[in-house]
């Protein structure tokens, strides 16, 4: 902290609001520029989704309601269409084994 900001909260300690001397990002919370009614809807549908999806972190559902809500009807209509979501990843991954002294794997039996 600067000086400046030091001195402030020494001066005006008793009335001091912390979010005037140290602004706060909130981008976080709102990085898909939704208004806050959207936000507000958000919270509550994602807090609903938790309930009937327990094992699904919130963190997922909250993924894929930004992706609903910021996604026009017609391209999600042809995601499901042609099953873009559903074919197997074109990227040859290493399933299974086990790693031994982080040098070699061994297939699994």
């Amino acid at each position: 902290m600067t000086a400046e900001i030091m001195n402030r909260i020494e001066e005006e300690s008793d009335n001091l609001v912390i979010d005037e001397v140290i602004p706060q990002n909130k981008r976080y919370a709102n990085d898909m520029g939704f208004d806050e009614l959207t936000l507000i809807r958000r919270k509550n549908d994602v807090k609903e989704l938790a309930k009937l999806y327990p094992n699904i972190p919130e963190f997922w559902i909250e993924m894929a309601w930004n992706f609903h809500e910021k996604t026009p009807k017609e391209e999600q209509d042809r995601i499901i269409k042609e099953k873009l979501f559903e074919k197997p990843c074109e990227v040859n991954r290493m399933l299974g084994g086990v790693i031994k002294g982080g040098l070699k794997i061994e297939e699994k039996e």
